[in-house]
């Protein structure tokens, strides 16, 4: 089953897709907390990519490339 989140922009995101597009070390620290729905980890991960980097991640852009 293709499951499917929203990124900021509300552009709909492959979620099998952007768990492989993550940063291995942001992702491994967020899969340690409990989240109810592939969409709050999402979402999660959105954020804490913008404060470890500084800016947006790919997946977050209105029309992200992946």
């Amino acid at each position: 089953m293709i499951k499917f989140v929203k990124n900021l922009n509300g552009t709909n995101i492959y979620f099998n897709t952007a768990l492989e597009a993550m940063d291995d070390e942001i992702r491994e620290e967020l899969e340690r907390e409990h989240f109810d729905t592939e969409q709050e980890f999402f979402s999660a991960y959105e954020k804490a990519h913008q404060e470890k980097f500084g800016e947006e991640w790919e997946l977050s852009k209105e029309n992200p490339i992946y």
